[in-house]
């Protein structure tokens, strides 16, 4: 199904990941959620465009732009256009020449890092936060305030399907690591966006092949309550 399409993430650093700040469980009582599992693509019409990721090994800046698309067309900012070359913009500021000899992809901590510095498409981070991908309560406690981009170690099982779930990730012959967008979860899973299609991750695919989870926080371009904007910001600050 995807065996012809490039993945693009480079391996990331455990320690660093580690040091990002966390949006913890405990913020979530501070914070203007219902808890209810919400779905960002949802009532909205599916964007099939692959941002360049079925040629080159930009996986990690496609999912900045389907990320800023998703977010400006559930906030009404449906006027805002983002192109594969603002994909390929991203990808060259963070090291892709245009050549195959630089077209290996990023880390997806460079990108997280570079965005809160500098405007991508327009649009710079005001923060981002590490979330604890393992529990379920922070995972949909994240989502509430937008879809997360995600880093994972796809196999070549993953390439066959559109259901990444413990059996897919139980195949030991690795194709790569991988980001795409995660619109939703629930108990059984969530669905996430790559290569323009939609992929589904269980638990189980999650547990064992995720790496990486980051929710990015856009004053500019989301619209959240001010409140819980205020916090999310107060909470970046804190040491």
């Amino acid at each position: 199904m995807f065996s012809h399409f490039k993945t693009g993430l480079r391996p990331h650093d455990p320690v660093r990941v580690a040091a990002v700040k966390a949006l913890a469980p405990v913020h979530a009582q501070d914070l203007l959620v219902d808890r209810v599992p919400k779905d960002w693509a949802q009532g909205l019409p599916w964007d099939d465009d692959d941002l360049g990721n079925a040629d080159l090994g930009i996986c990690g800046p496609a999912g900045a732009i389907n990320y800023l698309k998703l977010v400006a067309l559930a906030c009404g900012r449906d006027k805002l256009v983002f192109t594969r070359e603002d994909a390929e913009a991203l990808y060259r500021a963070l090291g892709c020449a245009g050549t195959a000899a630089t077209d290996n992809g990023v880390v997806l901590l460079d990108l997280m890092e570079y965005w809160v510095r500098n405007p991508v498409a327009g649009f710079q981070l005001d923060c981002f936060f590490r979330i604890g991908y393992q529990d379920p309560t922070h995972l949909a406690t994240a989502l509430q305030f937008g879809p997360l981009l995600i880093g994972a170690e796809l196999t070549e099982t993953c390439m066959a399907t559109d259901t990444w779930d413990a059996k897919a990730a139980d195949d030991p012959l690795i194709r790569g690591g991988h980001c795409f967008l995660l619109l939703s979860d629930s108990p059984g899973g969530g669905n996430g966006k790559s290569w323009g299609y939609p992929v589904w991750n269980t638990p189980g695919f999650r547990t064992k092949k995720w790496r990486e989870a980051y929710l990015p926080v856009c004053q500019a371009l989301t619209g959240m309550p001010d409140k819980d904007l205020l916090r999310l910001l107060a909470i970046a600050k804190e040491l």
